[in-house]
């Protein structure tokens, strides 16, 4: 199954292991985990440590399991985690294989997925382009911090 909820990438890997060692080793509830991770990782408020929830469990550095999450003990390199994020993250892959060489914005790259948002997510908001041209931006940022994309001063290129 797909995930979409993905929050803000931060500026390296290392602060992802900082969100990640919030979590605990035994399974606990969503709304505990929400409060670890806002306390001892930083992350502003509960919505956002709730999708960085979903996201660890999308990218296999935390399991879910009937709304309880604890943090895993493997510790995937660089290309598992993308190759996770490719798979697990709905329109992760997508984002990523309509880079190319030539820089683009997160509009561009949302004109080239926007078929694939479902109709109801497009039927339950008036903003609904605004709200997944940010999607699709957050996670180009996600695909520049896994290697699969760069970001240049013009926008985002396919990674080498």
């Amino acid at each position: 199954m797909q995930r979409k909820p993905v929050p803000p990438a931060p500026e390296s890997l290392d602060a992802v292991d900082s969100v990640r060692a919030a979590l605990p080793l035994v399974p606990q509830p969503e709304d505990d985990c929400c409060q670890r991770v806002v306390s001892r990782a930083g992350v502003p408020d509960r919505g956002t440590a709730s999708a960085w929830l979903v996201f660890l469990a999308a990218v296999g550095l935390a399991s879910e399991t009937d709304g309880s999450y604890a943090r895993t003990t493997e510790n995937p390199d660089r290309d598992a985690l993308a190759d996770a994020f490719e798979s697990n993250v709905f329109l992760a892959s997508e984002t990523v294989e309509a880079l190319s060489d030539d820089p683009q914005s997160p509009a561009d790259v949302f004109e080239q997925v926007r078929e694939r948002v479902p109709r109801w997510e497009r039927a339950k908001r008036d903003n609904w382009e605004a709200f997944w041209t940010e999607r699709v931006e957050r996670r180009l940022d996600w695909a520049v911090l896994f290697g699969l994309a760069e970001r240049t001063e013009n926008g985002f290129v396919a990674a080498d």
